[in-house]
C-alpha cells in the first residue's frame, strides 16, 4: 500500500463526523447533505484512506466560497430505460451525486436484473468504497467509476494525459458463510496511478517526503519533495495507463463529459466548475443464482484464499477490503490520526465558524501508521 508518515494526534470518529457536518451546514448545505458528506469523509479515514478523508474538507470549503460547488444542488435523474439513467449533479459534492447515483443503480436493478446510471456536472466525489459498499450492502455486485483531471504519464509519454481515474468493485459476502447477510464485503477501490495524487497533496501539507518511483516533477525527473510532484507513474507501466484511458471513456463519453486534459485541474481555479463524469453499475446476483448459495460460495473462495502459505512468517493473505475493515476497527477504538498541520488548518476554519474542534484522544505527537491506499 503506498503511504507517507508524519507527526499526528489522534481525533474521536465520533466528534470528527459531527464537526464536518458541522462545518458544511456553516458553508449551506442543508443538514441531510452535510451527514452525507461528512460520513463519506470520515469513513474514509476509518478504513485508512486519509487522501480521502478530513483532508479534503478545507478544500471543498474554498470551492464552495468561490462558486464552483453548488452546496445545495438540485441533482436531477433522468431515467433512459428499464436499465440505464443520468445523473446531472448540477455542480453539487461529488458524495451527493455519486449517492444518488448508485441509489437509483440499486433501484434499477431491483426491477432489470442490472442497471447502469451515468454521471455529468460532478465535483470530487471521495473514496468510490463509500457508493460500491452501498450497493454490497443492497445483496449486489457494485461497479462504481470515475475519473478527474490530468496527472498521470501514460506508458511511454513524457506528458500526462488521463487523471488517476479511480474503479471500485465491491460484492456482499455472509460474515459467517451461512447466508445471512453481508457484513465485510469484498471492496476493490484503486486507482489507476501508483499513489493517489491526494496522498500526494497530504504529503506537501505535512512537509514529508513521498517514496522515489511515484512522481516526476516539471523537467520529467523523478522526485521525492511532494511539494514538487507534477505527474504521477501509472501503476503497472501499461496496464494502468490502458485501464485508465478506458476509465475516461466510460466517465466522460456516455454523460458528454469533459475527458483527460479537458478537466477543469482539482487544484486550479477554484471558481471553475470540475464537471466531473462518472459511471455506476449494479448487478442483483438473485437473478442469477440464490444470495444465499452465493454468500456460501464466495465464503468458500476466501477460506481457501485466506489458508493460502503467507510470504512471511505469522502474516496472513488478505482479500480485497479486508486491510481497510481490520484498520476501520482499530481506529473505531484508537481514534483517527490527522497531521499537525491539517489540525491546524481545521482548527483555524473552526475560529471562523465558531465551532468547537474534536476531542483529541493522544496528547503527544505520534507517528501515524498509514496513509492512504491507492485511489484518485
Amino acid at each position: 500500500m503506498p503511504q507517507i508518515r508524519f507527526d499526528c494526534r489522534s481525533v474521536d470518529p465520533h466528534e470528527l463526523r459531527e464537526f464536518s457536518a458541522g462545518m458544511l451546514r456553516v458553508a449551506g448545505l442543508g443538514d441531510e447533505d452535510a451527514r452525507v458528506v461528512a460520513d463519506s469523509l470520515v469513513e474514509a479515514n476509518l478504513r485508512g484512506v486519509d487522501s480521502h478523508g478530513v483532508a479534503r474538507l478545507p478544500h471543498y470549503l474554498r470551492r464552495i466560497r468561490h462558486g464552483s460547488i453548488n452546496p445545495r444542488p438540485q441533482i436531477r435523474v433522468e431515467v433512459l430505460g428499464p436499465a440505464a439513467a443520468r445523473v446531472d449533479g448540477d455542480r453539487g459534492l461529488g458524495q451527493l451525486v455519486m449517492l444518488t447515483a448508485a441509489e437509483q443503480a440499486i433501484e434499477l436493478a431491483r426491477r432489470a436484473g442490472s442497471a447502469w446510471v451515468a454521471v455529468a456536472n460532478s465535483s470530487h466525489c471521495g473514496a468510490l468504497a463509500y457508493y460500491g459498499l452501498r450497493i454490497a450492502e443492497a445483496g449486489m455486485i457494485g461497479m462504481v467509476f470515475s475519473h478527474v483531471d490530468t496527472m498521470v504519464l501514460p506508458h511511454g509519454s513524457k506528458e500526462p494525459f488521463c487523471g488517476t481515474n479511480p474503479l471500485c468493485i465491491t460484492s456482499p459476502r455472509a460474515a459467517d458463510g451461512s447466508g445471512n447477510g453481508s457484513t465485510g464485503a469484498l471492496c476493490l477501490d484503486m486507482a489507476t496511478s501508483k499513489v493517489p495524487w491526494n496522498t500526494v497533496a497530504n504529503a506537501a501539507t505535512e512537509g514529508v517526503p513521498i517514496e522515489e518511483g511515484w512522481a516526476v516533477d516539471a523537467d520529467g525527473n523523478g522526485t521525492t519533495d511532494a511539494a514538487a510532484v507534477v505527474s504521477l507513474h501509472p501503476f503497472g507501466a501499461y496496464k494502468g495507463s490502458g485501464l485508465g484511458l478506458v476509465i475516461d471513456v466510460l466517465c466522460a463519453m456516455l454523460s458528454d463529459s469533459p475527458f483527460g486534459p479537458d478537466i477543469p485541474k482539482m487544484y486550479g481555479d477554484l471558481g471553475e466548475p470540475r464537471r466531473l463524469g462518472g459511471l455506476v453499475g449494479a448487478i442483483d446476483i438473485g437473478r442469477f443464482v440464490p444470495l444465499s448459495r452465493f454468500h456460501a460460495r464466495v465464503a468458500e473462495l476466501l477460506q481457501r484464499w485466506g489458508a493460502l502459505a503467507p510470504c512471511e512468517p505469522g502474516g496472513r493473505v488478505l482479500f480485497p477490503g479486508e486491510p481497510e475493515m481490520i484498520e476501520r476497527e482499530r481506529r473505531l477504538r484508537e481514534g483517527i490520526p490527522l497531521g499537525l498541520r491539517l489540525l491546524g488548518e481545521l482548527e483555524a476554519l473552526a475560529a471562523v465558524a465558531s465551532l468547537a474542534m474534536p476531542g483529541v484522544l493522544t496528547g503527544k505527537p505520534k507517528a501515524a501508521r498509514r496513509q492512504a491506499v491507492a485511489r484518485p
